[in-house]
């Protein structure tokens, strides 16, 4: 990760930056992903007294963080910001671990009721025959069903088997 410390009308001490780097280092437990962070320290004149101020841009992979904390010291408000990241880099962690058990969810709901591979034939040929030689031919194709013509109500109709071995006809009306 990348660590960058700017000071604006605040004088520029090895010590300021180092904490600052330390306590934004430790971030990294917390979000493993961080790419930059663009630390301003800068004292400014909030509400007639001087103030710390600490400002943070965080980049990491899927989340980018912008925060900014005012104090009398500098250091306070390092440990204010630093804080404040921290929490909202738990809100994104557990967003995105409800989003992904939601998606997992949604995921296993579809594989469940999701309708199997169904192949579509087109050519089937439909024959005019009468209810005994449609069982004779259901016989002979060691199939579930056959669809026929009819020859005795000159409909389409379907002749199927039952679970306990039983024949039924479905006869479509025109």
């Amino acid at each position: 990760m990348d660590i960058v410390v700017t000071f604006k009308h605040l004088e520029p001490t090895e010590a300021i930056k180092k904490y600052a780097e330390t306590k934004i280092s430790k971030l990294e437990k917390y979000l493993s992903d961080i790419i930059e962070a663009h630390v301003i320290l800068s004292m400014e004149r909030v509400q007639h007294k001087e103030s710390g101020v600490a400002s943070i841009k965080l980049v990491a992979k899927n989340i980018t963080i912008n925060a900014q904390e005012e104090s009398s010291d500098i250091y306070a408000a390092i440990d204010i910001l630093t804080d404040k990241v921290e929490t909202q880099i738990k809100k994104h962690k557990e967003k995105s671990r409800e989003k992904f058990k939601d998606s997992e969810q949604t995921e296993i709901f579809m594989q469940e009721t999701s309708a199997p591979d169904i192949e579509i034939i087109d050519n089937y040929e439909i024959k005019q025959m009468n209810l005994h030689e449609a069982v004779n031919k259901l016989n002979k194709k060691n199939e579930n069903f056959i669809i026929f013509k009819n020859k005795e109500s000159f409909k389409n109709s379907v002749l199927y088997v039952k679970d306990n071995g039983e024949y039924a006809v479905i006869e479509i009306n025109p």
